[in-house]
């Protein structure tokens, strides 16, 4: 028997809503309702749930963003789907799901009419029939608690990035910045642009360097952060004095650049050549001459 069949949670599929949204769109709503009964987010009187296209293209690998965004508005414009934008960034674009339930009893589904009580308690009951990423709720509630501090924490980090010179923040370094928040800290994100304002280098390229270079060494504090910067400027300051003791221990002529080349002989051109010629055979014709 083939592991393709076995390894891994197969999506879960209600062949009467497939009829009336056709597959595609059935596969995404049941999806989205799944994660509506283990979110915790309520706005507007309504529970939410929130996603961006990156995270569907995971959970619906054999579909294109494109084609992933495409089926979402279909829905969006049918009503059948609410999307809303409760991230505390305006700048943050993630999309928030809810399901209109009342248009989808609408549809007459059965699963909307008379059982959708017992089908909402489906969804939850039969997991191992469902595709959660993460597959617990735990997992979820843990994800969605870091995900809603780092994007608290980011305004203090989006305030010094704006006041110390580091220009606009596009949308790309908005993202960034709230990534490397989630990975390290919103101290050690600030650090990092502190060191790049003391060297003199206010640009997000940089701060991501000096990130990177942190991350690959563990450092988790700003002490720790500290304290390596403390060390590279001993071993800086080593190797300017190890380079001044040698640079005293050359001979002056080296250590002054004043090493002299021995010009090449011209050479003698041939006017100057057959006048010497001519000067030489006068010399020789006048002695001839001369009364012995």
């Amino acid at each position: 028997m083939s592991k393709l069949l076995l390894d891994e949670k197969p999506l879960l599929i209600i062949p009467s809503l497939a009829k009336k949204l056709r597959l595609n769109e059935s596969i995404i709503l049941q999806q989205i309702h799944y994660w509506l009964q283990v979110s915790s987010h309520t706005y507007e009187g309504h529970t939410w749930m929130y996603n961006t296209y990156d995270k569907w293209a995971e959970q619906f690998p054999w579909w294109s963003k494109a084609t992933i965004r495409r089926l979402i508005t279909k829905m969006e414009k049918l009503g059948i789907i609410v999307t809303g934008n409760f991230n505390k960034m305006k700048m943050d674009k993630t999309k928030w799901y809810r399901i209109n339930y009342e248009i989808l009893d609408d549809m007459s589904s059965p699963c909307a009419q008379n059982e959708q009580s017992r089908c909402s308690k489906l969804a939850v009951e039969e997991q191992t029939l469902s595709t959660a990423i993460p597959e617990s709720t735990t997992e979820i509630t843990s994800d969605n608690k870091k995900e809603e501090a780092a994007q608290a924490t980011a305004s203090s980090v989006y305030h010094f990035f704006e006041q110390n010179g580091f220009g606009t923040i596009s949308p790309y370094i908005a993202e960034s910045i709230h990534n490397w928040i989630r990975d390290l800290s919103e101290e050690l994100v600030i650090e990092a642009m502190k060191t790049a304002v003391e060297n003199n280098s206010r640009n997000w390229r940089y701060v991501s360097a000096v990130l990177k270079d942190w991350s690959v060494k563990k450092i988790k504090t700003v002490k720790e952060a500290h304290a390596a910067q403390e060390a590279f400027r001993k071993r800086q300051s080593h190797n300017r004095k190890g380079n001044k003791i040698r640079k005293e221990l050359m001979p002056d002529w080296l250590k002054e650049g004043e090493v002299k080349e021995t010009k090449p002989s011209q050479q003698m051109s041939t006017e100057q050549f057959e006048r010497e010629r001519e000067e030489l055979l006068q010399r020789i014709r006048n002695y001839k001459e001369k009364p012995k």
